[in-house]
């Protein structure tokens, strides 16, 4: 596997065979500036031979393919895992923070100091990430490597297309909500203000009902509503029968690749936009499977040169700033402090070396794996080897 190589004044370098790098060390001409991805740094002065690197970025929602290329060789591939739980982990901090104004003292609402300026343009914490993710990963290779030149390969999602194959012309002004007041209108003339229940003895108020809960991510779109009486609404609600439909495909993903793209072509404006059909293409012409990191190669002008191990990125999730120390008169909460092993991060027990999953028993114990198996021991006999940072390279 390559080893990342940084000069003395802090300039990157091309890679080396980490048997090189072991030679590197055992000299003292280098030093270790980096676990995860392993990074070197000369000591003394080198020639700077670089070579023209070119990083292809197949850009994605729950992966990402990279690859950095030269002339002669595949000098990096990485598939990187997208965490699509933000949105989960919102949900529960707000269940958290609710339950406990509950208990304090009543204050004046604070969601409503914010100027309007602030709100502009901002994103969804969910699709914020995502979109910091594409950036971090293209610097910091940026940061390793002397790439001359980043692909992107974006898509370009018509979300009216999607939902309606056959849209034409003017149809994108008129959408299917043209000439109703609002969604719920639109819903009920649709169902022809019938009940969509299936079951007889319909009451005559009529409702709107969520096919896929909001709860649950559903959204306001038309085809996640349906008509229902109000006597059968208050049924399936109580659990006494289940509609016979299919929830409605979800259109976050291609959404947020649409902001993705957006977002990287104003960040990068020196990279070069490509598309799938062409990545598709050239696979096909130089026989090549399709995954990530094979699209990401193709997309960085591979075709025939060597290619490098394929290594995976996670992304770990950072510690959580809000202890809870100050609560007004209340008791501390049972963190009361930063456990100095955090998951992911690299421990010894008994000469074998293992990863941290979590901290038990207010944080006597660790909950650890070697990828086979997971033991519980106490913290006072395993040692730290390393701490993971935010982006894992396996």
């Amino acid at each position: 596997m390559e080893v990342f190589v940084i000069n003395k004044h802090g300039e990157t370098l091309m890679p080396c065979s980490s048997r090189k790098a072991r030679l590197l060390l055992e000299s003292g001409k280098a030093k270790v500036i980096r676990r995860s991805p392993f990074t070197i740094q000369l000591i003394h002065g080198s020639t700077g031979y670089k070579q023209d690197l070119t990083l292809g970025v197949d850009t994605g929602h729950s992966e990402v393919g990279l690859s950095v290329v030269s002339k002669t060789k595949e000098v990096f591939s990485a598939v990187a895992k997208m965490r699509n739980d933000i949105s989960s982990k919102m949900d529960t901090r707000r269940m958290y923070r609710r339950q406990k104004r509950n208990k304090l003292r009543y204050r004046k609402p604070r969601f409503l100091n914010r100027s309007a300026s602030t709100k502009k343009g901002r994103l969804a914490p969910s699709v914020q990430w995502k979109v910091d993710a594409h950036i971090n990963l293209i610097n910091q290779l940026k940061s390793l490597l002397p790439i001359t030149k980043v692909v992107l390969e974006t898509g370009t999602f018509d979300m009216a297309k999607i939902k309606n194959p056959n849209i034409t012309n003017e149809q994108y002004q008129k959408g299917v909500q043209y000439g109703f007041e609002n969604v719920k209108a639109y819903v009920l003339s649709r169902d022809g203000y019938q009940c969509q229940s299936k079951k007889k003895g319909c009451s005559d108020r009529l409702q709107v009902h969520h096919i896929k809960y909001r709860s649950n991510g559903g959204s306001n779109a038309p085809n996640n509503l349906i008509t229902l009486c109000e006597k059968h609404h208050k049924a399936l609600h109580a659990g006494k029968f289940e509609l016979d439909i299919k929830s409605h495909k979800s259109l976050k993903s291609a959404t947020t690749m649409n902001i993705i793209r957006s977002r990287l072509l104003r960040y990068f404006p020196e990279a070069i936009e490509t598309f799938g059909y062409i990545t598709k293409a050239n696979r096909y012409q130089h026989n090549i499977e399709k995954t990530h990191t094979n699209d990401a190669f193709v997309i960085a002008g591979g075709s025939k040169q060597k290619r490098a191990e394929e290594r995976t990125i996670h992304f770990k999730r950072k510690n959580n700033r809000s202890l809870q120390k100050n609560r007004n008169g209340y008791a501390p909460a049972i963190r009361r402090q930063r456990y100095p092993i955090q998951p992911k991060d690299l421990v010894t027990f008994e000469g074998r070396q293992y990863q941290a999953v979590g901290m038990q028993n207010k944080g006597a114990y660790l909950k650890m794996t070697d990828g086979l198996r997971t033991i519980v021991k106490s913290v006072k006999k395993i040692e730290i080897v390393f701490h993971q940072k935010g982006v894992i390279y396996v």
